[in-house]
């Protein structure tokens, strides 16, 4: 008689051949070629922040912004204008939008005036010892619709893109202390996109203008209720502000994150104000966000494909930290940090991110942009640097990282054999199609530090684009045009639908450090043949929806058609 253990053992035996049978496949691998040279964005020792992605000219091609900080001859603000073959020219100048002496920290293309075309606000930071001229952060008005010319006004004093009552703004005719980054949205729903202003400064407060059309903005920082100052003791708030509608209400709320203090979760009550609900001890609340790191942004994004919006923490001083939205689970606003168990703790000094999904599986993958630990003191290597203000920098280049997104709920390190290592001092980073072959290219800045107008940094940084070498599988791209609210479609929720893969996603302006991804949404669909529907919630409050759209297409969707 046979034992019971062999029956057993070969039944598992039996039991293991259909399911080896249908094993998952291996995943395909993603590669990168840096291709920075040759698509004329390397920019040697330039030192620039973030990429800024928009078809600023209408010519149906991606242009980039690159701010910089003119901190030696040549050094200026870019734009990157695209020949429609995917290699770039720097325009700024015959732009109007090279600002030079400007010490730029972040940008974002917004249509301001609903025009159909971008316009630009730059953050920038006071001039140092040895400068004479303060340029404010600028806003830059778009001419495209009224001339026929893509061609920037300066128009900040005339918009009263000022603080109330901040007597050196109005002498200068802009916000005069230092742009940490900018992001748009239309937190009150009346159809055009109102700014957020962060502050890099301990002591200096945040501003939001309401925009009231006409190119008229209002200070409203106070009476909104988004004030931080009395609630950090260190209110450095580096990296693009992150508008998101976390409890899905209908009205977009706003997290602010910042170095050496906790981050701030603000929701938006939809009265016009919103409400501190980072420490509350039941839901609405975001806990995980105390944590006090170096953040500079974040990155936000549906990474379980479970509907809510999700938020990756890029940190210089400690592991970044994943914080999922558990919105679905509890039936009301909480986060839970899964760090640990993602895998996606990567302790690399890590200032920048992007999330996308670069091998088109149907998951948001991660790209963080890394430049060693901040362990040296500024003050040390700079110089002409101010004495009153002290920090440390990071001094030595590092590796980036790449991370795939398994679909379990894990991470993969899959950066050595990429492609995209992208050695440096990581400042910004963003991705978007930038040759319309429907995978994300990726654009990373980095650092290189200047003192009395020379470089002192051990080697010169520059600009790196690494373009997606693609693999088999398909895809669906999603370009929106706002009518009833605002033009860019800020703010809009996107579901795809393709058999039992269903994807989310929410436009947003700006993320991480004071970058931006494609304004046109891409979507992987992995091996699928089709998609079933695309469902559009616009911030108006209107849903359309497109059924059966093409695979391997762009889909134009324009409110209220």
């Amino acid at each position: 008689m046979r034992a019971p253990g062999a029956a057993v053992a070969a039944l598992l035996l039996v039991l293991a051949i259909p399911q080896q049978a249908v094993a998952r496949p291996p995943a395909a691998p993603i590669r990168f070629t840096d291709e920075s040279g040759v698509r004329g964005v390397q920019d040697l020792e330039v030192n620039s922040t973030g990429p800024v992605f928009g078809d600023y000219d209408g010519d149906g091609d991606l242009d980039i912004f690159v701010p910089v900080e003119d901190l030696a001859p040549g050094l200026a603000d870019r734009l990157f204008e695209n020949d429609g073959r995917g290699v770039f020219r720097d325009v700024a100048a015959e732009r109007g939008v090279q600002n030079p002496g400007s010490l730029s920290r972040g940008a974002v293309f917004c249509d301001l005036d609903n025009d159909g075309d971008l316009d630009l606000l730059s953050a920038t930071m006071p001039p140092g010892q040895a400068k004479q001229r303060h340029v404010p952060t600028t806003l830059y008005r778009n001419m495209l619709r009224e001339s026929g010319t893509a061609r920037f006004e300066d128009v900040t004093r005339a918009a009263g893109l000022m603080r109330s009552g901040n007597a050196n703004d109005q002498q200068i005719g802009g916000i005069g202390d230092t742009g940490a980054g900018v992001g748009c949205a239309d937190y009150d729903r009346d159809g055009d996109l109102d700014v957020f202003w962060k502050n890099a400064d301990g002591d200096i407060e945040n501003a939001l203008f309401r925009n009231e059309g006409g190119w008229r903005f209002i200070d409203v920082t106070a009476t909104a209720g988004v004030a931080v100052q009395a609630k950090l003791k260190e209110s450095n708030a580096q990296g693009s502000p992150n508008w998101i509608d976390f409890d899905q209400d209908g009205w977009v709320d706003l997290l602010i994150t910042n170095e050496r203090d906790s981050k701030i979760l603000l929701r938006n009550k939809g009265d016009g104000t919103f409400e501190d609900v980072t420490r509350a001890r039941r839901p609405p609340n975001g806990i995980p966000f105390i944590n006090p790191g170096y953040a500079q942004g974040a990155c936000i994004a549906d990474f379980d494909n479970d509907g809510d919006m999700d938020a990756f923490l890029p940190l210089a001083d400690q592991a970044g930290r994943m914080i999922m939205n558990r919105l679905r689970e509890k039936g009301a606003l909480a986060f839970e940090d899964v760090t640990l168990r993602s895998g996606a703790g990567v302790i690399r000094g890590t200032r920048g991110c992007t999330a996308t999904d670069f091998d088109n599986d149907g998951h948001v993958d991660l790209y963080l942009n890394n430049g060693g630990p901040s362990n040296i003191l500024i003050n040390d290597v700079i110089s002409d640097f101010p004495p009153f203000v002290q920090f440390y920098i990071a001094w030595e280049e590092a590796e980036n990282t790449l991370l795939r997104n398994n679909g379990d709920g894990s991470f993969a390190d899959v950066t050595r054999g990429s492609g995209a290592e992208g050695l440096g001092i990581g400042a910004g980073v963003g991705a978007a199609d930038l040759n319309a072959d429907g995978f994300p290219d990726l654009f990373v800045s980095n650092r290189t530090y200047y003192a009395g107008g020379k470089r002192v940094s051990p080697r010169p940084g520059q600009n790196r684009l690494f373009m997606n070498r693609g693999n088999g599988n398909a895809w669906v791209r999603v370009q929106l045009e706002g009518r009833r609210g605002n033009r860019d479609g800020y703010g809009a929720r996107i579901k795809v639908v393709s058999g039992e893969l269903v994807q989310y996603h929410e436009k947003q302006s700006a993320h991480g450090y004071n970058s931006t991804n494609d304004p046109v949404i891409g979507f992987g669909l992995g091996q699928r043949k089709a998609v079933d529907r695309i469902e559009v919630t616009w911030p108006s409050g209107t849903v359309q929806v497109v059924e059966a759209p093409a695979i391997r297409s762009v889909v134009r969707i324009v409110e209220g058609e």
